[in-house]
């Protein structure tokens, strides 16, 4: 018995082992593994729906735009005061041109909604063109062959403001900008496109102009197959939330920004690939984030960042980490105080890593930081003085030419790098008639010149140790810290807890992956038979991102200050009813529906006494085309979690094989016993 006990006790505990190394597994955090981003998981950030631009405009209710008084034809929308309002779930074609009003979408925190433009042009003097006001998510097709336009005036009105609302396309929820044709909008107040959630683009033409913000989102911005221009007083693109998981991610398209205080920022940026040429009077690329959370990871791409005329600029800067395993990356930025090419957080323990990739960087020597010695890519770093329109050339040890570019700007620093470059390689460096040649040794680069993070390039023309002068109290980013004397030379192992990154491991994806929605996709899904989608983990409620009050109210009517008035039951199924006379016969959405409804009321337009855009019945919800869709039995994603990297399968399988070895040893020891 006491035999028994003993193996009991160590089958027990065999298995409390298991779990947790399972439960350690389940968190690769706990073990200092992070999610893998590349190819194979980047479908993660587009769901079924945002990348279906498909036009199909069967069951969708017909909105056409005029100042004389817009019609809908079909269900979920009505007009009033001049504005559009769409309630319920479901497709809305968009044509016509209307010069003072907006179209509000007022849904059910689970309705998705497809806005169809075909050919619509918005202007709104004191509100957004597009306001979101609630819904699941919106997909703003663009009809292919189409322009399309949204506009605002320069002041909002006074509860405009008081709601929050700041871009002439306003959304508290996520939405997403597909199809084939073109959509230019203009902000003459604040920004261009605000989202409160996740803001996705996946094909058509883009064009923002706004006096702040181009496009300013919360949690997320993702871009894909797009042409995007924007021109901004202030930001092309930022992402930003108290949380700090705010995330860009760019996989293909063409980004430009000729104009902006900085180009692209969040706390986390990565470009998979795409084409992106930014104009900034500050940083091109700003990994914003406190607390060691911030990093840049470029794998593919080309990216063209150009700052002439700031000063304490940077091409691309990180509170703390930049990785670089792929695509071309050419920064100029003029020789002015503090603006150098690259910055990262290296007083915070950051590091900038090559692995892959093209890179020439040029800008001021006075704060020039180069790469991480742990990179795995070979690179050059010198300080030379050049003008604008200097061109740099590196050829290899035969003479064969690895890069050459013209520099837009004056500079004193290049750092310059090729998949070409190897440590130990000699290669010639020519900065306009001026040929160096060079040894390439990332271990004595360090992470800058002088004092400040390593020994400097060794080679002719290159910087030794401890040359630059003292660095006293500097701020970045508005941050004041203590630099330092230059003579005190950075401990580059101290700094380096770990040796070696993985190209592939990539800090951004534990945060950027998990976030990232899938949709279930049901052909027989409601929502006029399109993809079934479920949120991205959070559902909607009333409450929207900065503290922002959903407060909107619903339309008053003429001549009636209850806002709670009965409004009379609509004819159903080709049944004439009656219309108050108070309210204007044009302005209700159209009657004439086929499909039953399961509680007789009409699905565009609230029924049997309550305010405008409350859903009847307790949430339920017609589509077009008559079928009743329960919001609260919509169907789950098959995975929301970050997918499983190969540490991780790994430790999968240890746990396995261990509760498997456990059992078997417990066996063969009661068979004996």
């Amino acid at each position: 018995m006491a035999t028994h006990k003993r193996i009991n006790a160590i089958c027990i505990g065999i298995t409390v082992f298991t779990l947790l190394l399972t439960i350690l597994f389940m968190n690769g955090k706990a073990l200092g593994i992070q999610a893998v981003a590349s190819e194979e998981n980047s479908d993660a950030m587009f769901t079924t729906n945002d990348l279906d631009a498909a036009w199909d405009t069967a069951g969708a209710t017909k909105i056409t735009l005029s100042d004389e008084g817009s019609t809908v034809s079909g269900n979920g929308a009505y007009v009033y005061d001049g504005d559009i309002h769409i309630v319920y779930a479901g497709k809305y074609m968009l044509s016509g041109k209307l010069t003072n009003g907006s179209v509000i979408i007022e849904a059910d925190g689970d309705d998705k909604i497809w806005l169809m433009l075909d050919g619509a042009a918005i202007h709104c003097e004191d509100n957004a063109a597009i306001r979101v006001e609630q819904a699941g998510k919106v997909f703003m097709t663009l009809q292919d062959g189409t322009e399309n336009a949204m506009s605002s005036g320069s002041a909002y009105s006074e509860e405009t403001v008081s709601a929050g609302v700041d871009g002439t396309i306003y959304s508290r929820d996520d939405l997403t900008i597909n199809g084939a044709g073109s959509l230019q909008v203009t902000a003459q107040y604040q920004h261009g496109i605000v989202c409160n959630d996740d803001f996705v683009v996946t094909g058509g033409t883009l064009n923002v102009t706004a006096t702040r913000d181009a496009i300013h989102a919360n949690d997320s911005a993702r871009i894909k197959d797009a042409n995007i221009s924007l021109s901004a007083g202030d930001d092309g693109i930022t992402v930003s939330n108290d949380e700090e998981t705010s995330f860009l991610y760019v996989e293909s398209g063409n980004i430009t920004i000729p104009s902006c205080y900085e180009g692209l920022e969040a706390v986390q940026i990565t470009i998979a690939g795409g084409k992106l040429d930014i104009s900034a009077t500050d940083d091109g690329l700003n990994a914003n984030g406190y607390g060691g959370s911030s990093v840049i990871n470029i794998t593919g791409g080309e990216i063209t960042v150009t700052v002439e005329n700031g000063r304490d600029a940077d091409g691309i800067d990180s509170n703390k980490d930049i990785y670089i395993s792929g695509g071309k990356l050419f920064i100029s930025v003029s020789d002015n105080g503090g603006s150098c090419a690259i910055d990262y957080g290296s007083e915070n323990g950051g590091k900038c890593e090559i692995s892959g990739g093209t890179v020439l960087a040029c800008g001021s020597s006075g704060m020039a930081e180069g790469f991480d010695s742990t990179s795995t890519q070979g690179f050059l770093m010198q300080t030379t003085s050049a003008s604008a329109g200097t061109t740099v050339t590196v050829k290899d040890a035969d003479g064969n030419e690895l890069l050459s570019e013209k520099v837009p700007c004056s500079f004193s620093s290049v750092l310059v790098s090729t998949p070409e470059m190897n440590v130990g390689d000699t290669c010639k460096l020519i900065v306009g008639d001026t040929e160096t040649e060079m040894t390439i040794d990332n271990a004595s680069s360090g992470g800058g010149f002088g004092g400040f993070g390593g020994k400097g390039m060794s080679g002719e023309n290159g910087f030794g140790g401890g040359q630059m002068p003292d660095r006293g109290d500097f701020g970045r980013n508005g941050e004041a810290f203590d630099g330092g004397s230059a003579d005190e030379t950075q401990d580059s192992e101290s700094t380096q807890k770990n040796s070696k990154l993985s190209v592939t491991t990539v800090t951004p994806a534990v945060s950027l992956l998990s976030t990232a929605g899938t949709e279930n996709q049901d052909g027989n899904a409601a929502d006029n038979n399109a993809p079934s989608e479920t949120q991205n983990g959070n559902t909607p409620t009333s409450s929207p991102g900065n503290g922002e009050a959903r407060d909107m109210q619903p339309p008053e009517m003429p001549n009636d200050a209850d806002r709670n008035m009965t409004t009379p039951d609509l004819p159903q199924n080709g049944a004439e009813g009656d219309i108050p006379s108070d309210l204007p016969q044009e302005n209700m959405p159209d009657s004439s529906q086929n499909g039953d409804s399961s509680n007789g009321a009409q699905p565009g337009f609230p029924q049997g006494g309550g305010n405008f855009g409350e859903r009847p019945n307790g949430g339920n919800m017609q589509n077009p085309n008559g079928n009743i869709e329960e919001q609260e039995n919509a169907a789950q994603p098959a995975n929301t979690g970050t997918p499983i990297s190969s540490e991780q399968f790994l430790l999968l399988g240890i746990s396995s094989a261990v509760l498997l070895c456990g059992c078997m040893i417990a066996f063969l020891y009661k068979r004996r016993g």
